[in-house]
């Protein structure tokens, strides 16, 4: 093999570089690959928030009443008769929940980097009341929890660019990145605890629990690091969620242990339909009188989160 001359090799390495940074976009400076300081990625824990607004969640579906009918039994006459009764239980709105995951960022150049990373969300509202309900013929004191826990799991893909820094001290950047939702989880249980006579507790419990997947986002944000070393910095990160469609959450079961002779029924908050999907108790003016709506999300909404970067 003809060996070629060492000037000749730098220059087809040259070529080749600036040839591969006209198809990415970005300019890839030679200097950039000659110093063997230079960081190339880092991998970032991140903890955070996000306010998602799901308005039909927070606002529809959590504020749904409790129609109930149950059977009274005079012991007198040992006749019998409907009581409807309705519990008013509203769950708080899911303002905010915890965001936590791990990112890891590729140098494209001096300003621009590939980010690639993967987080879980989680909210949680509860609520409880203290009432009477028909119970097994006699109107018992009960107790009436309820609860309500919504989680998603996500990746993403992105690009962050450098707006402002000051080399080894900060940098301030700007970031978008396209995000893929592949699994929403929502949880409703219902816990009652009826009081009998002599102290004793007998609890009834209604379980709800239903699936989606398949929702794309779009993230657009700014944030900033500050560089205690050359290897290790410290993130704040802001940014806007906008969710590119809703889903309907399906998949759905609804379990209860209510048993026959309880002689008890409920609207409950949430129904299923013929596709298994999952619908909200919109009105009820009475236990006949109910009527359900369709169950859709999506999670708008500002996030923030802080993170630790390591560079290596």
């Amino acid at each position: 093999m003809t060996n070629l001359p060492a000037g000749f090799r730098k220059r087809s390495v040259f070529v080749f570089v600036r040839r591969v940074s006209l198809i990415l976009g970005v300019s890839l400076p030679l200097a950039a690959y000659a110093d063997s300081e230079q960081k190339r990625w880092s991998v970032s824990p991140i903890l955070g928030v996000h306010s998602p607004r799901m308005k039909l969640l927070n606002e529809g579906e959590f504020r749904s009443p409790l129609p109930g009918r149950g059977r009274i039994i005079f012991e007198d006459s040992g006749e019998n008769t409907n009581y409807d009764f309705v519990i008013d239980n509203r769950l708080p709105a899911i303002k905010y929940g915890t965001e936590a995951g791990i990112e890891f960022k590729l140098l494209l150049d001096p300003r621009y980097s590939l980010i690639l990373g993967a987080s879980g969300w989680e909210g949680v509202s509860t609520s409880a009341v203290q009432t009477e309900i028909p119970f097994q013929g006699s109107l018992t004191p009960a107790g009436y929890e309820r609860s309500g826990s919504i989680s998603y799991f996500q990746y993403y893909l992105g690009v962050q660019r450098i707006l402002m820094q000051k080399p080894r001290k900060y940098d301030i950047y700007g970031r978008i990145t396209l995000n893929e939702v592949l699994d929403v989880d929502y949880k409703e249980n219902m816990v009652f605890a009826f009081q009998g006579s002599g102290g004793d507790t007998f609890k009834r419990i209604i379980e709800m629990e239903s699936q989606a997947t398949g929702l794309l986002m779009l993230n657009l944000g700014a944030g900033g690091e500050y560089f205690l070393r050359s290897w290790i910095s410290l993130g704040v990160d802001l940014g806007y969620t906008l969710s590119a469609d809703r889903v309907r959450l399906g998949n759905a079961t609804l379990k209860s242990d209510i048993q026959e002779e309880d002689n008890l029924n409920f609207r409950t908050p949430v129904q299923l339909d013929a596709n298994n999907e999952l619908t909200y108790l919109a009105e009820a003016s009475s236990f006949d009188d109910a009527s359900y709506r369709k169950l859709e999300l999506g999670f708008d909404g500002w996030r923030a989160s802080f993170r630790v970067n390591f560079y290596f």
